[in-house]
C-alpha cells in the first residue's frame, strides 16, 4: 500500500483545487481509515469554496472539502470492529461515516439533538494541513475519527447513491421526522428540485399525500419529480416571480398547502413559503444555509396560525434511514438519474461549477479516475 494519497485542496476561496499528496494515515484506536470509492458534490460544499460560509463559521483554508461520501476501509483501529448499529467492521467493507457530537454538552446530553451541538467536528471544515490530513472526502483516503458514528453500506446500495444519501437524502429523512405525521389527507408543497427537493419528493410520496407540489427548475428536474410522485409542479421558467408562484400554489392546493418545506435554499425563499403555505399550516426550513438575511411577513405567520420548524443536518440514525430507503425502494426510484458524470480529483473545479451552474444535481468525484 502507498505511505502517501492525493487529495483535492482549497488554498484560496473561489480559486481552483490544488491536488496535493499526504502521509496516508494509521488508525488511532476507534478510527478507520477508508479508501473513499465516491464523494457527491454538495451544496455546502459550493458555499464554503465561494468563501459564503466566512464569518459565519470558524473556519479558513488550507481545507478539504467533501463530505458525502462511501469509502472501502483498509485499516481498523484497535475498537473500532463494529458500527453504530454493532454489525462487524471488517477491511474491506464499504462503509459511510456522519459528523461527530461531542457527546457531553446539554444538547447532546439533555435535549438527545446531537445536529445542535455547538461543538460538534465536521470535518471538512477543518485545517487539513494537521494530521491526520484527511478531513473532507475529496481526496483519495477519508479517516474516520475515534467518537464519528459509522455504519457499513449495504450490498445492494451502490457508493454513489450511499454518497448522495449521506447528506442530502438524511437530511431530508430529519426533517420529515421534524415535519410530524404526514396523511392521505395533506397537501404538500416542496420548495426546490435540487438534491434536497427531489429525495424529499421520493419519501414523500411513499406517504401517499393527497397532493405534492414541487416548486422549482430547471425543466428536466420538475420531469424527475412527476416520476418520483409529485402530482404537480410549479416551473421558475414559466413563473419567474414570487407572486406569481404562490398563487399558482394557492390556486393547485385550493389555498395553500397543509405542510410545506423550504428546500431551495434560494434568496426570499422562506419569505414565500411562509405567503403560500395554508392556514394552520406546518412549515419546516431546511434548505438556507446562508446568505442574505430575508425579509418574513411576521403577520401571516401569526394570523394563519402557521408552525414554523427549522432542520439542520441530521445524525447517524438518520442515516440508518436513508441508507435503508437506498436499498428497499431501488425498484420504485432510480436513483442514479440523481448522479451525473464521474470526474477526477483534478476535474473538481469543474464539478463543482456544474454543481453551482445547475448543469447536474449530483456531480460524483471519484478519486481513483486519472
Amino acid at each position: 500500500m502507498r505511505t502517501e494519497a492525493r487529495a483535492a485542496v482549497l488554498r484560496e476561496y473561489g480559486a481552483p483545487f490544488t491536488v496535493e499528496s499526504f502521509p496516508r494515515p494509521e488508525p488511532e484506536p476507534g478510527a478507520l481509515v477508508v479508501d473513499i470509492d465516491a464523494a457527491t458534490v454538495c451544496g455546502s460544499d459550493v458555499h464554503v469554496w465561494l468563501g459564503h460560509m466566512a464569518g459565519r463559521l470558524p473556519i479558513s483554508p488550507p481545507l478539504i472539502l467533501g463530505h458525502e461520501m462511501a469509502g472501502t476501509v483498509t485499516a481498523v483501529g484497535a475498537g473500532a470492529e463494529v458500527d453504530s448499529l454493532g454489525r462487524p467492521v471488517r477491511v474491506g467493507d464499504r462503509v459511510v461515516w456522519a459528523h461527530t457530537p461531542c457527546g457531553h454538552c446539554y444538547q447532546c446530553t439533555v435535549e438527545r439533538e446531537p445536529t445542535q451541538c455547538a461543538a460538534r467536528y465536521i470535518g471538512y471544515l477543518n485545517d487539513c494541513s494537521k494530521p491526520p490530513h484527511f478531513t473532507g472526502t475529496f481526496a483519495e483516503v477519508g479517516y474516520v475519527i475515534p467518537r464519528a458514528g459509522r455504519l457499513v453500506v449495504p450490498e445492494k446500495v451502490k457508493s454513489s447513491w450511499a454518497a448522495a444519501g449521506s447528506c442530502a437524502l438524511r437530511t431530508v429523512v430529519r426533517a420529515l421526522a421534524v415535519a410530524g405525521s404526514i396523511t392521505p389527507q395533506d397537501r404538500v408543497v416542496v420548495q426546490g428540485a435540487g438534491p434536497l427537493g427531489l429525495f424529499a419528493t421520493a419519501l414523500l410520496s411513499l406517504r401517499s399525500p393527497r397532493q405534492l407540489v414541487v416548486v422549482g427548475g430547471p425543466a428536466d428536474r420538475l420531469v424527475l419529480a412527476k416520476d418520483w410522485g409529485a402530482t404537480d409542479v410549479v416551473s421558475i421558467e414559466d413563473f419567474p416571480e414570487a407572486a406569481g408562484r404562490v398563487e399558482a400554489v394557492r390556486e393547485l392546493t385550493g389555498g395553500g398547502p397543509s405542510v410545506a418545506f423550504e428546500l431551495a435554499g434560494a434568496p426570499g425563499a422562506i419569505a414565500e413559503g411562509v405567503d403560500m403555505t395554508g392556514p394552520n399550516g406546518r412549515y419546516v426550513v431546511m434548505g438556507t444555509l446562508g446568505g442574505e438575511r430575508q425579509s418574513v411577513d411576521a403577520a401571516r405567520i401569526v394570523h394563519k396560525g402557521l408552525t414554523i420548524r427549522g432542520s439542520m443536518s441530521g445524525d447517524i440514525g438518520d442515516y440508518h434511514v436513508a441508507l435503508d430507503t437506498l436499498e428497499r425502494f431501488s425498484d420504485r426510484f432510480d436513483w442514479d438519474l440523481m448522479l451525473g458524470r464521474e470526474y477526477g480529483l483534478h476535474e473538481l473545479d469543474t464539478a463543482m461549477n456544474a454543481m453551482r451552474g445547475m448543469a447536474e444535481i449530483k456531480p460524483v468525484l471519484v478519486p481513483g479516475l486519472s
